[in-house]
Protein backbone atom coordinates (compact mmCIF):
# COMPACT_ATOMS: atom_id res chain seq x y z
CA UNK A 1 0.00 0.00 0.00
CA UNK A 2 1.19 3.43 -0.92
CA UNK A 3 0.04 6.62 0.92
CA UNK A 4 0.76 10.26 0.17
CA UNK A 5 0.08 13.10 2.65
CA UNK A 6 0.70 16.88 1.30
CA UNK A 7 1.91 19.15 4.19
CA UNK A 8 1.53 17.43 7.47
CA UNK A 9 4.29 15.58 8.35
CA UNK A 10 2.81 14.53 12.16
CA UNK A 11 -0.14 13.02 10.00
CA UNK A 12 2.50 11.31 7.91
CA UNK A 13 4.44 10.01 10.50
CA UNK A 14 1.23 8.37 12.40
CA UNK A 15 0.31 6.56 9.05
CA UNK A 16 3.73 5.05 8.79
CA UNK A 17 3.46 4.62 12.34
CA UNK A 18 -0.03 2.26 11.75
CA UNK A 19 1.28 0.74 8.90
CA UNK A 20 4.48 -0.18 9.02
CA UNK A 21 4.63 -2.13 5.84
CA UNK A 22 3.14 0.93 3.55
CA UNK A 23 4.86 3.72 1.36
CA UNK A 24 4.57 6.91 3.15
CA UNK A 25 5.35 9.78 1.17
CA UNK A 26 4.93 12.81 3.06
CA UNK A 27 5.72 15.97 0.41
CA UNK A 28 5.67 19.56 2.80
CA UNK A 29 6.21 22.85 2.18
CA UNK A 30 9.10 25.01 2.22
CA UNK A 31 9.58 26.21 5.50
CA UNK A 32 11.97 29.40 5.07
CA UNK A 33 12.49 31.82 2.25
CA UNK A 34 16.24 29.99 1.76
CA UNK A 35 14.27 26.25 1.61
CA UNK A 36 13.57 24.30 -1.36
CA UNK A 37 9.87 24.76 -2.83
CA UNK A 38 8.84 21.38 -1.37
CA UNK A 39 10.49 18.63 1.07
CA UNK A 40 9.75 14.73 0.09
CA UNK A 41 10.26 12.26 2.65
CA UNK A 42 9.38 8.23 2.22
CA UNK A 43 8.85 6.32 5.14
CA UNK A 44 9.37 2.40 5.10
CA UNK A 45 10.21 0.29 8.06
CA UNK A 46 13.68 0.32 6.23
CA UNK A 47 15.54 3.18 6.60
CA UNK A 48 18.04 2.55 4.41
CA UNK A 49 15.35 2.05 1.98
CA UNK A 50 13.66 4.99 3.00
CA UNK A 51 16.33 7.38 1.95
CA UNK A 52 17.30 5.33 -1.11
CA UNK A 53 13.71 6.03 -2.30
CA UNK A 54 13.02 9.75 -1.28
CA UNK A 55 16.70 10.44 -3.51
CA UNK A 56 14.82 8.30 -6.32
CA UNK A 57 11.61 11.11 -6.05
CA UNK A 58 13.72 13.55 -5.70
CA UNK A 59 16.02 12.57 -9.11
CA UNK A 60 12.86 12.01 -10.91
CA UNK A 61 11.00 15.13 -10.33
CA UNK A 62 14.63 17.05 -10.94
CA UNK A 63 14.51 15.32 -14.05
CA UNK A 64 11.43 16.10 -15.05
CA UNK A 65 11.96 20.02 -14.68
CA UNK A 66 15.56 20.24 -15.03
CA UNK A 67 17.14 23.34 -13.74
CA UNK A 68 14.20 24.72 -12.15
CA UNK A 69 10.94 25.88 -13.74
CA UNK A 70 10.95 29.09 -16.20
CA UNK A 71 9.15 31.60 -14.40
CA UNK A 72 5.87 31.64 -17.34
CA UNK A 73 3.88 34.97 -17.41
CA UNK A 74 0.56 33.74 -16.26
CA UNK A 75 -2.46 35.29 -18.31
CA UNK A 76 -6.46 35.45 -16.86
CA UNK A 77 -8.71 34.60 -20.08
CA UNK A 78 -12.13 34.90 -18.84
CA UNK A 79 -13.91 34.99 -22.32
CA UNK A 80 -13.73 35.07 -25.82
CA UNK A 81 -13.51 39.11 -25.73
CA UNK A 82 -10.36 38.58 -23.55
CA UNK A 83 -8.92 35.77 -25.85
CA UNK A 84 -8.77 38.21 -28.87
CA UNK A 85 -8.05 41.83 -26.74
CA UNK A 86 -4.76 39.12 -25.23
CA UNK A 87 -3.95 37.42 -28.73
CA UNK A 88 -0.54 38.44 -28.63
CA UNK A 89 1.02 38.41 -25.08
CA UNK A 90 -0.10 34.52 -25.04
CA UNK A 91 2.29 32.82 -26.41
CA UNK A 92 4.21 30.75 -24.21
CA UNK A 93 2.41 31.88 -20.81
CA UNK A 94 0.41 30.25 -18.91
CA UNK A 95 -3.62 30.89 -19.42
CA UNK A 96 -5.85 30.62 -16.48
CA UNK A 97 -9.49 30.12 -17.42
CA UNK A 98 -12.33 30.55 -14.81
CA UNK A 99 -15.36 28.36 -15.29
CA UNK A 100 -18.39 30.28 -14.90
CA UNK A 101 -22.29 29.67 -15.76
CA UNK A 102 -21.56 32.52 -18.19
CA UNK A 103 -18.55 30.83 -20.52
CA UNK A 104 -19.68 27.23 -20.45
CA UNK A 105 -20.66 27.11 -23.66
CA UNK A 106 -17.60 28.42 -25.18
CA UNK A 107 -15.29 26.80 -23.22
CA UNK A 108 -14.49 24.30 -25.55
CA UNK A 109 -13.43 26.65 -28.65
CA UNK A 110 -11.78 29.06 -25.93
CA UNK A 111 -9.26 26.37 -24.47
CA UNK A 112 -8.58 25.53 -28.05
CA UNK A 113 -7.90 28.32 -29.73
CA UNK A 114 -5.35 29.68 -26.19
CA UNK A 115 -4.14 26.07 -27.17
CA UNK A 116 -3.25 27.46 -30.70
CA UNK A 117 -1.54 30.29 -30.16
CA UNK A 118 1.35 29.27 -28.62
CA UNK A 119 0.48 29.20 -24.38
CA UNK A 120 2.43 26.60 -22.34
CA UNK A 121 -0.55 25.54 -20.73
CA UNK A 122 -4.05 25.90 -19.77
CA UNK A 123 -5.50 25.95 -15.91
CA UNK A 124 -9.50 25.52 -15.89
CA UNK A 125 -10.60 27.53 -12.03
CA UNK A 126 -13.02 25.70 -10.92
CA UNK A 127 -14.06 24.98 -7.25
CA UNK A 128 -16.51 22.66 -7.60
CA UNK A 129 -19.42 24.05 -6.06
CA UNK A 130 -19.45 27.72 -7.65
CA UNK A 131 -21.67 27.25 -10.62
CA UNK A 132 -23.02 24.06 -9.74
CA UNK A 133 -21.85 21.14 -10.56
CA UNK A 134 -25.33 20.54 -12.69
CA UNK A 135 -24.43 23.36 -14.59
CA UNK A 136 -20.67 23.48 -15.95
CA UNK A 137 -18.97 19.64 -15.30
CA UNK A 138 -19.90 18.79 -18.66
CA UNK A 139 -18.40 21.45 -20.56
CA UNK A 140 -15.26 20.95 -18.12
CA UNK A 141 -14.86 17.03 -18.53
CA UNK A 142 -15.54 17.19 -22.05
CA UNK A 143 -12.64 19.91 -22.37
CA UNK A 144 -10.36 17.89 -20.42
CA UNK A 145 -10.78 15.20 -22.64
CA UNK A 146 -10.23 17.05 -25.71
CA UNK A 147 -7.03 18.02 -24.07
CA UNK A 148 -6.11 14.13 -22.99
CA UNK A 149 -6.84 13.53 -26.65
CA UNK A 150 -4.34 15.76 -28.40
CA UNK A 151 -1.20 15.52 -26.14
CA UNK A 152 1.13 16.93 -28.49
CA UNK A 153 -0.15 20.18 -27.54
CA UNK A 154 -0.28 22.63 -24.37
CA UNK A 155 -1.31 20.75 -21.04
CA UNK A 156 -4.66 21.80 -19.45
CA UNK A 157 -5.62 21.30 -15.78
CA UNK A 158 -8.45 21.49 -13.70
CA UNK A 159 -7.96 23.71 -10.49
CA UNK A 160 -9.99 25.03 -7.28
CA UNK A 161 -8.63 28.16 -7.88
CA UNK A 162 -6.90 30.57 -9.96
CA UNK A 163 -3.56 30.14 -8.10
CA UNK A 164 -0.93 28.12 -11.00
CA UNK A 165 -0.66 24.81 -9.96
CA UNK A 166 2.42 23.71 -9.94
CA UNK A 167 1.93 20.91 -11.31
CA UNK A 168 1.04 22.48 -14.57
CA UNK A 169 4.34 24.56 -14.63
CA UNK A 170 6.25 21.41 -14.41
CA UNK A 171 4.03 19.74 -17.14
CA UNK A 172 4.62 22.95 -19.13
CA UNK A 173 8.29 22.19 -18.82
CA UNK A 174 8.68 18.68 -19.74
CA UNK A 175 6.23 19.77 -23.02
CA UNK A 176 8.52 22.81 -24.11
CA UNK A 177 11.35 20.17 -24.35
Amino acid sequence: MAIVVRGDSRHAARHAALHPTALVVSIGEAEGAGDAVVRIRASVRDPALARRMTRAITRALRAAAPGGLPDLPVVRVASRKSFERLRDPLAGAIAVVPVTERNRRSLGPLVESLRASGVAGVQLAWDGRNPSRRAVEASVFAVLEGARATPGRAPVVLAPSESVMESLRILAAVSAR
